[in-house]
């Protein structure tokens, strides 16, 4: 079972994720995880895309980024759970390429929605220390994240397996209303 989590920033994704790979037993990567990981590491090539992307608000390229995943779902055949990936057209035509290839299918993607309002609470609110957490760097990734978003959406959304979810009710009803949409 492949289930992803689509949204703007601070929208619950990772809490949304870490509850639904307890009950489901399944791994979760997030793209944006990885390449954290990968650029603390030492990773030259990660570290000037982070420097070069990440730190304006912009997406890393998939060439760049999308080895860094492949690593990790390489094995998996019970499924995975992806958090913020894909998030642009190229990603997703890129992903689609690797599941036909492995003849894997998404089973669900859950959209979490929030308002710009909302995320700007709850950014001024969050105790998480990124470096791309910066009230600039979240207002430009917002714009482009939504913009970019589209196609991923719509992909979906015609395949018929998108859920969109208001992600500004409390933590344990959004869980409850995931959980009855699988």
């Amino acid at each position: 079972m492949i289930i992803i989590f689509i949204g703007p920033p601070f929208a619950g994704k990772d809490t949304q994720a870490a509850l639904l790979s307890r009950k489901l037993d399944l791994p979760i990567f997030s793209m944006g995880g990885l390449i954290r990981d990968a650029h603390k590491s030492g990773d030259k090539v990660i570290s000037h895309a982070y420097n070069k992307y990440t730190l304006k608000g912009l997406h890393i390229p998939i060439n760049i980024k999308f080895g860094l995943l492949k690593k990790r779902i390489e094995n998996l055949d019970d499924g995975f759970i992806l958090n913020n990936f894909p998030a642009t057209e190229e990603d997703l035509n890129t992903f689609n390429k690797y599941l036909t290839k492995k003849n894997l299918d998404v089973h669900k993607v859950f959209y979490l929605n929030i308002s710009k309002e909302e995320m700007k609470e709850r950014f001024k609110a969050s105790s998480r220390k990124r470096s791309d957490d910066d009230s600039k760097i979240i207002s430009v990734r917002r714009e482009i994240q939504d913009r970019d978003r589209i196609p991923v959406i719509s992909y979906f959304r015609n395949l018929g397996i998108l859920e969109e979810i208001n992600g500004e009710r409390d933590i344990d009803i959004v869980h409850k209303d995931i959980l009855s949409r699988l």
